[in-house]
């Protein structure tokens, strides 16, 4: 199940966030996310084949469902988008709200996936979840060496990261907006050993559940794997949550307050680049895959 949520979150940001690569990398991403998505969860599980088959067509047949129910509503999210990209003047809260707004198409993607998810999760075999917690070990210690060894400046490649999306967008920044962008990225700086301990949780969590539902009829697994979707969105730390909250709300105050440094020009760009995703989304929409 987490790796599950972890590439469909993958697949809508592909969608809502459509500015981490050029239009038709994102047409393309799309088209293929069943197949992408399956290796990915393989990569993870190794499944047997009568379970390969039952993945594979659930995630065909929640492509069909994004496709008509949701991308429609990522298009309107583009569109509120556009309309605050050509204000001089846009709030955090502002910003804020179209990212919660974007977080619940993610909701609605998990929640639909969810019977898909417990059919297979009743079939999965100890050495399958054995693969599971291997997989996540060696993602971890990734992770902690990218994030988490003396040398690592988790605020400044974040930064980074989030200066060239910018880019993608607006054109170049200049001197003045990257010391900006630093100084605000700096106070929604993300307490590393923090995520960590909870990245860690829900893989746990997840593995203790998936071990507790070998045989379980339909309707325990579902209500279990809903449980953890919870608490993947909603951690149940509270620790954790506030201090998530209080960098999100740092986060989109760098954001509104870089945006209201943009000359016109930039702001023309961002709306142009906006436009097209736009209209590729729209294209998805019409297209039959």
């Amino acid at each position: 199940m987490g790796a599950i949520i972890s590439a469909l979150r993958l697949a809508l940001l592909l969608c809502v966030l459509a500015g981490l690569s050029a239009c038709s990398a994102v047409r393309l991403s799309y088209n293929n996310a069943p197949e992408l998505t399956y290796w990915w969860l393989d990569g993870f599980v190794d499944f047997d084949k009568a379970q390969a088959q039952r993945v594979r067509a659930d995630l065909a047949a929640l492509a069909r469902w994004h496709r008509k129910e949701e991308l429609p509503l990522v298009a309107d999210l583009l569109r509120t988008a556009q309309t605050l990209a050509a204000q001089p003047q846009v709030s955090g809260e502002q910003i804020c709200n179209l990212y919660e707004r974007s977080t619940a198409r993610m909701e609605a993607l998990v929640q639909r996936a969810l019977p898909g998810a417990a059919a297979v999760a009743t079939t999965l075999q100890p050495g399958q979840l054995k693969s599971m917690a291997a997989a996540y070990d060696k993602k971890n210690a990734k992770w902690r060496d990218e994030w988490l060894s003396a040398d690592s400046d988790g605020v400044a490649k974040r930064t980074i990261k989030i200066r060239e999306r910018l880019e993608d967008f607006y054109g170049p920044l200049s001197a003045v907006q990257v010391r900006q962008l630093q100084v605000r990225m700096d106070r929604a700086a993300q307490d590393e050993p923090l995520h960590y301990r909870e990245i860690v949780r829900r893989q746990q969590l997840l593995l203790q559940t998936l071990t507790q539902l070998r045989h379980a009829d339909a309707g325990t697994a579902q209500s279990a794997l809903t449980t953890v979707a919870q608490g993947y969105l909603y951690s149940p730390d509270a620790t954790y949550r506030a201090s998530r909250e209080a960098s999100l709300t740092q986060t989109c105050e760098a954001m509104a307050e870089l945006h209201r440094s943009t000359t016109p020009t930039q702001r023309t760009a961002m709306v142009a680049a906006l436009q097209g995703y736009a209209r590729d989304v729209q294209s998805l929409i019409s297209a039959t895959p």
